[in-house]
């Protein structure tokens, strides 16, 4: 059980804080649909494109959910110019193998893996959960410890997708902040994976830990914890640390 606990504070239940809001989202531009043609068959990027330069950003300097090009930037804060790899993930085949490069999995202490910012991060960057489509009756019950649920039945199952850097965020403490937020989209799907999309809701500095809260408040934390036989601490550390409340006591 103590095991168990470790790793859920390392990488969290997705499914015990699921977003139900429904929205549509933006249909894909003509131009891009020109650009990038997707298989029916397997969802597969088949022409291996360059975004175009002109293709509008966000003010956070990533291509559209929408765009059909990955999402990923580089350390420089670059964005990838690779079309997305398969229908319903916005990450480019390398992206969806080792995760977006402005984001990096470290080592805790106490937690195992936690999400960590590998350069300063602006607000409003996206950061979308993603993994298989998976029917409920088929998730193992390891996988639905951090499985996503997209109601209908449906959930996105991470756990065989390292490069789906949501499921290793930390929890924040009692006397710190979560730095994600869901965003009210609905999860977007292709044939084989999907994903669901959380954004950084404050300007975020190299080396911070990129934490979402388990549950919609810390109440909701304190139970995820308390149901595991553990307590609910302060995760920040001297080299990652975390986003502190501002009623918060000083750190000695």
């Amino acid at each position: 059980l103590e095991a168990r606990a470790a790793t859920a504070v390392s990488q969290g239940s997705c499914a015990f804080f699921r977003e139900r809001t429904r929205h549509r989202a933006p249909s894909t531009p003509a131009m891009v649909a020109k650009l990038t043609k997707v298989s029916a068959k397997d969802g597969k990027a088949t022409l291996g494109l360059k975004a175009p330069k002109a293709l509008k950003k966000t003010q956070a300097g990533q291509h559209h959910l929408n765009s059909g090009f990955c999402i990923g930037t580089s350390l420089a804060g670059k964005a990838c110019c690779e079309p997305a790899a398969v229908k319903g993930v916005p990450y480019c085949k390398k992206h969806m193998k080792e995760g977006d490069s402005s984001l990096k999995v470290c080592k805790h202490p106490l937690a195992g893996n936690i999400l960590v910012a590998a350069r300063d991060l602006p607000k409003g960057y996206r950061i979308p959960l993603w993994g298989k489509l998976t029917k409920k009756k088929d998730m193992t019950s390891k996988s639905m410890e951090w499985a996503f649920d997209i109601t209908g039945g449906w959930f996105l199952d991470p756990t065989k997708c390292p490069g789906s850097f949501i499921q290793f965020c930390p929890c924040p403490g009692p006397h710190e902040i979560a730095v994600l937020s869901v965003t009210p989209v609905n999860a977007a799907r292709g044939t084989q994976y999907g994903s669901w999309p959380f954004v950084v809701n404050q300007k975020l500095k190299k080396n911070f830990q990129v934490t979402l809260q388990y549950g919609s408040n810390g109440k909701e934390s304190d139970t995820f914890f308390e149901e595991r036989g553990i307590k609910r601490l302060d995760i920040g550390t001297k080299a990652n640390p975390a986003v502190r409340r501002k009623d918060a006591p000083k750190l000695r």
